[in-house]
């Protein structure tokens, strides 16, 4: 147990490129688990925002993990790992959404981040219907650049654009935020 905490110790002050050779290497499970821990936050916050559902949210979470231990090999070290893990777990959420759009057409989600946004109660709930008006697409940058305060340049990796695109995305999205705001009744998911 105490041999076990302590590599646990060292593994913690190791970067990610090293604990992800550490995997790739045969130790996985003790320098995944750090990754995990490491991360897990970050991907989750991101999933409740773009998923409004807090349980649905920890399932989307574990399979990026999942999906991210099983595709370790294609994961430059030499790269931030957060940007890839955020693109992992915005294509399984965009996935999730367009598969929960099909079964009931129309259906806002349950929870968005509201405690990620300053507003008044009344106002959250708007902002939250407003959002889930949104495109998947524009959402999900409105929802890393705006509601999770990511950096420009970490959304265009995790995205696989150039950071000038990000900030234009940025701008239309949320003109059309704007615009849903104004006008709550209408329903905007063909707008573009």
């Amino acid at each position: 147990m105490i041999v076990a905490a302590s590599r646990e110790g060292v593994l913690d002050g190791l970067d990610d490129g090293a604990l992800v050779t550490l995997t790739r290497g045969g130790t996985g499970g003790p320098a995944f688990r750090v990754l995990y821990e490491r991360h897990r936050g970050d991907v989750f916050a991101l999933l409740v925002a773009l998923l409004g559902d807090h349980a649905l949210a920890d399932d989307v979470t574990q399979e990026t993990f999942f999906r991210a231990y099983r595709t370790l090999d294609r994961f430059d070290c030499k790269r931030p790992l957060r940007p890839w893990l955020s693109k992992i777990a915005r294509n399984l959420a965009l996935n999730e959404l367009r598969s929960r759009r099909k079964m009931k057409p129309g259906e806002v989600p349950d929870r968005a981040a509201s405690d990620r946004l300053r507003a008044e109660p009344g106002e959250v709930e708007g902002v939250r219907l407003a959002l889930a008006t949104l495109p998947e697409e524009d959402r999900a940058i409105v929802v890393e650049r705006v509601l999770l305060d990511r950096p420009p340049g970490e959304v265009a990796e995790s995205l696989g654009v150039s950071e000038r695109t990000v900030r234009s995305r940025v701008q239309v999205a949320l003109a059309k935020l704007l615009a849903a705001l104004r006008n709550p009744t209408e329903d905007r998911h063909d707008v573009r």
